[in-house]
């Protein structure tokens, strides 16, 4: 029997609630059994009989749910107790793993067993503790149950002991008790290896019972952009133990889930970051001055976990790496991309609950205070709906005046109120009575474009400031903002990053992929001045800010009429032309697509792409009716391409613009980096000119025509619908009742990194894609 120390349960009374749920599923159970022998002997029609069967199959599966249990292992290390070598403490873990404990029991998880450092009544996360840990949820776990594990915590790497890595390096998860190894051995004392890892996640598969766990730690760091004040990375320097690594070196998955063997439970692993990512933790009071911690991803996921359990861990993925992209929180914390891996990712989360729409974001409301803050990703100016209960209809509306980590102070105001950076909007009223809830409905938008300094790749740090091209950067962004464009310099809140390397200024939401560089590059030997290229960018950025704000706040209530599509097509890596030898792409391309095998696949999200793959959208109407569809894409240069496609009717998809062929290396020059996508749903009214965007915010060279003069008025409407995406309106003669907006994005990868992963792929499994 496991220590009852660090072990919480469901609380007696809501264990009672969840036994007399059990109770009344089981008799609605029995009642559906009975309906179904009379209707079998009335001969009901098939669609009835079709209907009834299905509601028979989610009952028998939600009595399953009920016998099954559900238990967590959360584990966090803060304090870590070598001394002398330099290994630095974290403070979020303790906050992860009180904040998970307090959403998990919440949602009625049987057990949760808390192994962490500063917590009360916690297990010593020692590696003996751990693996303990980890064992007794293998001897106890029965088929149907659900096992969630999440570690918060520093990561790093040693040397490959199992010699099964095809870099040579493990990657590690540090206890407290992690010290380094003999001098020499490459190896770090109580430290818990991936395989380790991978091996205890398939004892518990092996027992029937599914696994769901959490890495919110990293293995590489961010080895060239400093730190900025209220971010950590979750990263240890292997030198720290005493350990040499090469310094681009490029560590796998943090741990091989994908085992052989009788293991019938299935599994899921979510990644804060990708392998030459930081994880990072943050201060999320100190725009209030004040000091509250947290994993950035661990926070993200929590929030999300408290709004239910109505959905599927892919929704919850999109959900939580959506947060992510929050442009509050500085460029730093947003550098780091979630990955998942495992075959659980469609099933509902927490093993119950029905999958459908996510469910909407809806904040406890107290007196004049609502149960959500920073954490949830709510600050000072946030524009809230008061509902009241039971009803659930919209009373009157609030904004936060003080955002702490978990609760905000509300003030109410008038329903015309528009959510600004500069100042909240005037009080009015009080909250209502009855007020039970809250869901956002507006946020201030923040349209300046912030953009780190240059790092200088063969120096390891910021470029200095009297370099030449660090000059004509600094000469661009004066200009830029007397033409009336908000674009600064920024070491900390930034959403472009920049970079110099091979003798150019590299600009782009992320500038480097697999150690090279990505995105928008200028050359200042070249002829292209710098000023209408961050102009480029500027319109891009800000493009992409508004549509995103509105896609973000779009409610499951009011689903899209437009059910979007994004498929993937990909080629494979030997029909591609290895690096060093001359090419054209279009043949190239025309060559791998007519090679390509198999079905095309849902375009993941924060997918990796390469060149020659195919993406293609297709929308299809959910309801009646006809809908303007525009397709905003965003290319890597920072290029801005629509095109519009009239949807009428239900009865079959149609395409979204012409497909994509993606390149990394184009006709017009290298192009691999960061690229997005917005489909923008409006109303196609009757008898009045359809809502077709292109020409009107294209940046680059357009063989189209170019409708300028209506431009400014549409930018000024989406940042209207930004900051309140329940705003009625138009521009220009368009009226426009409804928007909605959704979103991809995906990062073209250098040919280099391409055949780079895919030799390290066939090395040790073969894999020929």
């Amino acid at each position: 029997m496991p220590d009852p120390k660090g072990i919480e349960e469901i609380p007696s009374g809501a264990r009672k609630r969840t036994d007399m749920e059990m109770e009344r599923r089981r008799a609605a159970l029995g009642k559906s059994r009975r309906g179904r022998r009379v209707i079998s002997r009335l001969k009901m029609c098939r669609l009835g009989m079709a209907v009834l069967l299905t509601t028979l199959t989610q009952a028998g599966a939600l009595a399953d749910a009920a016998r099954a249990e559900t238990r967590a292992l959360l584990v966090g290390v803060s304090d870590y107790e070598a001394e002398n070598v330099g290994l630095t403490d974290l403070r979020g873990p303790e906050n992860d793993v009180r904040l998970l404990r307090e959403v998990l029991l919440r949602l009625g998880v049987n057990q949760v067993e808390t192994i962490a450092d500063g917590v009360e009544d916690a297990t010593r996360p020692s590696r003996a503790a751990i693996m303990d840990a980890l064992a007794r949820l293998a001897a106890t776990s029965a088929p149907g149950d659900l096992i969630y594990v999440h570690f918060s915590g520093h990561g790093t790497q040693q040397a490959d002991r199992d010699r099964d890595e095809t870099d040579g390096l493990d990657e590690v998860f540090l206890a407290i008790d992690a010290a380094p190894g003999p001098a020499g051995s490459g190896v770090i004392v109580n430290s818990l290896v991936d395989d380790e890892i991978g091996r205890a996640v398939g004892a518990i598969r092996a027992s029937g019972a599914d696994v769901f766990v959490v890495f919110d730690s990293c293995h590489c760091g961010t080895a060239l952009r400093g730190g900025a004040a209220g971010i950590v990375a979750r990263y240890v320097e292997p030198s720290v133990f005493g350990i040499d690594v090469p310094h681009f070196a490029m560590p796998e998955p943090q741990a091989d889930l994908t085992l052989k063997g009788d293991l019938s439970g299935r599994y899921l692993a979510f990644y804060a970051a990708r392998s030459a990512e930081a994880a990072h933790e943050i201060n999320l009071a100190e725009a209030e001055g004040g000091e509250a911690w947290f994993g950035l991803f661990s926070a993200r996921l929590a929030a999300r976990l408290e709004t239910g359990t109505d959905m599927s861990y892919r929704q919850l993925f999109e959900a939580v790496l959506a947060d992510l992209n929050d442009d509050a929180l500085s460029g730093l914390a947003r550098a780091q991309t979630p990955s998942w891996e495992g075959n659980l990712i469609d099933a509902p989360v927490l093993g119950r609950g029905r999958i459908g729409q996510p469910p909407a974001r809806r904040f406890r409301v107290e007196g004049d205070e609502v149960m959500a803050g920073t954490v949830h990703g709510l600050g000072r100016g946030t524009l809230l709906a008061v509902l009241t209960a039971p009803q659930e209809r919209i009373a009157g509306y609030a904004q936060i005046t003080q955002a702490q980590t978990t609760r905000s102070v509300l003030q109410p105001v008038d329903v015309a109120c528009y959510p600004r950076q500069d100042a909240l909007c005037p009080a009015q009223g009080a909250i209502p009575a009855g007020a039970a809830y809250a869901q956002v409905v507006g946020r201030p938008l923040d349209l300046s474009v912030g953009i780190a300094p240059p790092i200088d790749t063969l120096a390891g740090r910021p470029l200095g400031a009297t370099m030449p091209a660090a000059v004509a950067l600094q000469s661009a962004i004066r200009d830029a903002v007397a033409a009336g464009q908000a674009l600064r310099l920024d070491p900390a809140r930034y959403t472009v990053e920049s970079l110099w390397a091979d003798g150019r200024l590299w600009f782009g939401p992320r500038v480097t992929s697999g150690g090279r560089p990505v995105g928008l590059a200028w050359e200042p030997v070249g002829s292209v001045p710098l000023a209408p290229l961050l102009q480029r960018v500027f319109e891009a950025e800000t493009l992409a800010r508004m549509l995103g704000a509105v896609a973000g706040e779009t409610s499951p209530l009011n689903p899209s009429p437009v059910q979007v599509s994004v498929d993937l097509v990909p080629v494979a890596v030997e029909d591609l032309t290895p690096p060093g030898i001359p090419l054209v792409p279009v043949e190239e391309c025309r060559h791998a697509q007519a090679r390509a095998k198999g079905p095309s696949t849902a375009l993941p999200a924060a997918a990796e792409v390469k060149q020659c793959d195919r993406l293609r959208f297709s929308g299809q109407g959910r309801v009646p009716g006809a809908w303007d569809v525009n397709r905003v894409y965003i290319d890597s240069r920072f290029c801005i391409r629509v095109d519009h496609t009239l949807i009428e009717g239900v009865a079959q998809a149609a395409p979204l613009g012409p497909d994509m062929i993606v390149c990394s290396d184009c006709p017009d020059g290298y192009a691999a980096g960061l690229e997005r996508a917005f489909v923008i749903v409006t109303n196609a009214r009757e008898h009045a000119e359809p809502l077709n965007l292109e020409g009107m915010l294209e940046n680059c060279q357009t063989t189209g025509p170019v409708r300028g003069a209506m431009a400014g008025a549409l930018r000024d409407f989406l940042a209207t619908r930004a900051r309140r995406p329940d705003t009625r309106g138009g521009f220009g003669t368009y009226e426009i009742h409804d928007v909605w907006v959704e979103q991809s994005s995906w990062l073209v990868l250098p040919r280099e990194e391409t055949f780079r992963r895919f030799e390290a792929r066939r090395l040790t499994s073969g894999d020929a894609r």
